[in-house]
């Protein structure tokens, strides 16, 4: 019977709707693990130290595996996004991160060398966070509109 059967496929639909939304979430994970997550990951080395992890991502290179927030700035206005600086002693790299950044935005890290990442925060995800910068170069994270000078940053550390 036809109505039986898209009752059927509007379940299988649903079901594998949910099953998408659950990988995805899974994908927007944060990039600096709880820790739980680190205790799991222990011993695993870091995939860069220092300049060798200047473009690279920090979850790739397990460098979230121990990653610390040092400073986290709220931008003004109703939207309560956020920017942040993490560091990672074990990759000795910074980069930054946005969290509940609105869609025309765009996170970077800038080490005080000139170095500089940027992500744009379309998409609506909770978390963007950049590729990596020296850590032995003091650096900042910023977040703003795309394309503008109107930037909320940390300080340099």
């Amino acid at each position: 019977m036809r109505p039986v059967r898209t009752t059927a496929t509007a379940a299988t639909a649903t079901a594998a709707g949910a099953a998408l939304l659950l990988a995805l979430a899974s994908l927007a994970a944060a990039p600096a693990a709880s820790a739980a997550d680190r205790a799991d990951r222990a011993g695993r080395a870091p995939g860069c130290t220092a300049s060798a992890c200047n473009g690279k991502d920090p979850v790739a290179a397990h460098c979230d595996d121990d990653g610390k927030l040092v400073e986290s700035r709220t931008l003004g206005g109703a939207s309560g996004a956020k920017v942040q600086l993490f560091y990672s002693a074990a990759c000795k790299a910074n980069w930054a991160r946005s969290v509940d950044a609105p869609d025309g935005g765009a996170v970077l890290v800038t080490s005080r060398n000139g170095r500089k990442y940027v992500r744009d925060t379309d998409g609506a995800k909770k978390y963007v966070w950049t590729p990596m910068v020296d850590g032995g170069v003091a650096a900042q994270a910023c977040l703003g509109p795309q394309n503008s000078d109107a930037l909320t940053c940390t300080s340099y550390h």
